[in-house]
């Protein structure tokens, strides 16, 4: 790849710009999420009692994986290729990239989820524990009949987010559907209950198809949002066009090795919880699923910024401005480090402290949270690295990533688990964060050609350190030379509120330095649909 003369420094920051205000908007929405994702177990859990609520979460937990496979990587796909196209002069060749991924995706999921409806009954005994809740075929078959509209509509929404605005997905995924599900599952609880006084199976069936409603209803407004912002492109000039056939098989070359990447993915997340479940115990495994969660709950700034920006890359790499794609992923990064640190920070410093808040018994989990903030900070401090390989083109090279990850870790757990418990499940998963994002690194360095760390990192990273970690250092130090035994959580209590006051002045002091100002304008002020901006003025394309 040739690179093009270096970019104004007015472009770079309206790219830059454009990031800040979508990774903020994407931001938003996970919050919302969170938020309502939170309310809604309270509601089920509250509402049907334990056995309900896990009988509820076992379906939409198969429903949602049936989905998440479902896209078959096209999401990425189209996520990739919407700009690169546009870069190329290929517009007209966008509407055949989005048939050949929605087309297939919603066949191959309707075979899926009739395949699904017709083994129910024999998929009761698979996912459920024996003797089944009542009326368990039908809780699988109303969950699997939502996976076509589901993976469509998410997959048509990656589109939209190709075109140049991450508002259609953050504002149908993370806050309609949620806000939706809590509507309906409160109205179908309280219909349940009255109907069927201090019955079981009624009130689940209700909730379930509460819950299934508004995944529905998403995948139709998804796919009307899709097709506006398709239309413009009409009117468009085209410098080129490959055709439909050539299309197809450019999106599913980079597609096919995206989905087995994706199941890795899924089956990286559930894996070490399995297997601490056969080898240690269930009660091990509560422990070690409440250390993951935490370690998982202060990615939203890293998962937000991955949304914003991976258009921005595949456009710059297709027109081989290494440059820019270098400025804007080293400033993400900074911008990553600088909001999600301190949590994880935290997190190693007292994670004793940390875990007490989930109750009795969860303390034993410490040194586990200890090794999965740490292995996440090194996540963080990458930045988004897997994002800007994958619209680099180099799918293939993602997944034997992601399988050899995940086959060392599986196998590194098989081993420590039973020696180390929840410690050796927490060993093998940080081995394979840390593992993988160094991998990943060094072949973007060799293969891409761009340099991912910088001096205001290293900056950002220090000040982090010097706020939260040193003082924990001395404190220890300090309490073992004159033999105290002050508590650790009255510490806390101290020292993370002055470390947060230290933090705040070192990055006003470092603003300039962590390009925080561009972060702090691009903040939106209001949030509504657009469509789709032209990609060459970045700055305009959220607003």
């Amino acid at each position: 790849m040739t690179a093009t003369p270096t970019r104004p420094p007015g472009e770079r920051s309206a790219d830059l710009r454009g990031i800040a205000r979508a990774g903020s908007i994407s931001l938003i929405g996970s919050g919302a999420s969170a938020v309502l994702g939170f309310l809604l177990v309270v509601q089920v859990s509250r509402g049907l009692g334990a056995a309900g609520a896990g009988a509820f979460s076992v379906v939409v937990a198969v429903a949602m994986t049936m989905a998440v496979a479902g896209r078959f990587g096209t999401d990425t796909a189209l996520v990739r290729m919407a700009p690169r196209l546009r870069a190329l002069g290929r517009s007209r060749d966008i509407g055949a990239a989005a048939v050949a991924a929605l087309a297939p995706v919603f066949l191959g999921t309707t075979v899926l989820a009739v395949i699904a409806w017709w083994a129910a009954p024999h998929l009761v005994d698979v996912v459920f524990e024996h003797p089944a809740p009542a009326a368990a075929t039908w809780l699988i078959r109303i969950a699997v009949a939502t996976v076509p509209l589901g993976a469509t509509g998410f997959v048509a929404l990656s589109l939209t987010r190709g075109l140049g605005s991450v508002v259609p997905l953050t504002v149908v995924e993370s806050i309609a559907k949620p806000a939706l599900r809590c509507a309906f599952v409160a109205a179908a609880l309280a219909i349940a209950h009255w109907k069927w006084p201090g019955a079981t199976a009624g009130p689940v069936i209700w909730t379930t198809i509460a819950w299934a409603v508004p995944t529905l209803i998403g995948g139709l407004w998804s796919a009307v949002l899709a097709y506006r912002a398709l239309t413009p492109l009409r009117s468009e000039p085209a410098a080129a066009e490959a055709g439909p056939a050539a299309t197809w098989r450019e999106l599913w070359r980079f597609a096919t090795p995206r989905a087995a990447a994706s199941a890795c993915e899924i089956a990286g997340m559930h894996a070490g919880i399995v297997l601490v479940s056969a080898l240690a115990g269930v009660a091990e495994a509560g422990v070690y699923n409440a250390a993951l969660r935490l370690a998982l709950a202060g990615t939203l700034a890293l998962q937000a910024l991955r949304l914003a920006i991976a258009p921005t890359l595949a456009r710059l790499l297709t027109v081989g401005d290494l440059g820019g794609v270098e400025h804007l992923h080293r400033t993400a990064s900074v911008w990553i480090t600088v909001v999600s640190f301190p949590l994880y920070l935290v997190f190693v410093a007292w994670p004793g402290e940390v875990l007490r808040l989930f109750g009795p018994g969860f303390s034993s989990g410490a040194t586990a949270l200890a090794i999965l903030a740490a292995a996440t900070l090194v996540n963080l401090a990458t930045g988004p690295v897997s994002t800007l390989l994958l619209m680099s083109g180099r799918s293939a090279l993602t997944l034997a990533v992601t399988l050899t990850s995940l086959s060392g870790s599986v196998a590194l757990a098989a081993t420590l688990i039973p020696h180390y418990g929840v410690t050796g499940a927490a060993l093998a998963k940080g081995a394979a964060v840390i593992g993988e994002n160094i991998a990943v690194t060094v072949i973007v360095r060799r293969k891409v050609g761009v340099r991912t760390f910088s001096r205001p990192l290293w900056l950002a990273v220090a000040g982090g350190g010097a706020c939260f970690v040193v003082p924990v250092v001395i404190f220890d130090v300090v309490n073992g030379a004159i033999g105290s035994a002050a508590p650790d959580f009255t510490a806390a209590a101290a020292l993370v509120p002055l470390g947060a006051v230290a933090y705040l002045g070192l990055l006003w002091r470092w603003r300039r330095a962590l390009a925080l100002a561009e972060l702090a304008d691009a903040l939106p002020r209001r949030l509504r649909f657009r469509r789709s901006a032209p990609p060459s003025d970045a700055s305009e394309e959220y607003r």
